[in-house]
């Protein structure tokens, strides 16, 4: 729901601070980068977690109920998809729904003896001393050394580190497979008597067909139609898949559904 109580600091997909609401009023500069702070969202897999919830016809079905039944836990975070364009959600909710709360662990650089009483406990961190009159790249070959030390048995994953409210899962899925399939799915909702061959020629999918030969065109489209009707129900498949997956919070995600949807 909107935020307005602590501006986000960072997003994962829009690396790039973001400003605070008072600062894009003083005029055509913040306006403007704000602006362009939507066009990435809208590019980013942001905006298909938001399409997904949109097709939903379960999350739709709880925005019409006020936020009532399963998905409560989700509309208390996404809030109404179905009333609002991505760019309103996206400033009055998303921008704050998926920034880190706080910034993220840095490199830092101490000048003054002072300063390090500012650390507080040496857990996750590597102090080093550097001296500056020795050749830069025998310091470098030191530090590496230390910091492969430092690092062994260590497994950092980025995404375990996000302080976000919502966060995006691993995922090899790419956005351009993502939005294609759910291009499908939606024109299967618009166009629910089409043959599943027809929804693909009509959603202008090309498959990896075998050129035809002169003698036996016939078959050849035949098989072609069979091609077509395979993927797009394996396409289908995914697209309800990562549908179902971004209602239950856990996105981007085509792995096959183990809860029951009837």
């Amino acid at each position: 729901m909107e935020q307005s109580d602590q501006e986000p600091l960072q997003l994962k997909e829009i690396p790039s601070t973001l400003r605070p609401r008072r600062f894009r009023e003083q005029g055509d500069t913040h306006e403007s980068a704000f602006t362009d702070e939507i066009r990435r969202a809208r590019a980013s897999w942001y905006w298909v977690w938001f399409e997904c919830l949109r097709l939903s016809e379960e999350y739709r079905h709880c925005c019409a109920n006020n936020g009532k039944g399963r998905l409560r836990h989700m509309y208390m975070d996404f809030g109404d998809v179905t009333k609002q364009p991505f760019a309103l959600w996206w400033q009055r909710t998303g921008r704050y729904l998926f920034a880190q709360r706080r910034p993220l662990p840095k490199v830092e650089c101490y000048t003054h003896l002072n300063e390090l009483t500012e650390i507080v406990s040496l857990r996750g961190r590597l102090m080093l001393e550097v001296p500056l009159n020795v050749r830069k790249s025998t310091v470098v070959r030191q530090i590496n050394r230390f910091l492969k030390e430092a690092y062994e048995g260590r497994d950092v994953i980025p995404r375990e580190q996000s302080v976000a409210r919502r966060n995006l899962v691993k995922s090899k899925l790419r956005i351009a497979t993502a939005k294609r399939i759910l291009d499908l799915y939606d024109l299967r909702k618009r166009k629910p008597d089409l043959t599943l061959w027809q929804l693909g020629e009509a959603a202008g999918l090309e498959l990896d067909l075998q050129a035809r030969t002169i003698t036996d065109v016939a078959m050849t489209t035949q098989n072609e139609r069979i091609r077509m009707t395979i993927a797009v129900s394996r396409y289908l498949k995914q697209a309800r898949n990562l549908i179902w997956n971004a209602t239950e919070g856990v996105f981007p995600s085509i792995k096959p559904i183990a809860t029951d949807q009837t």
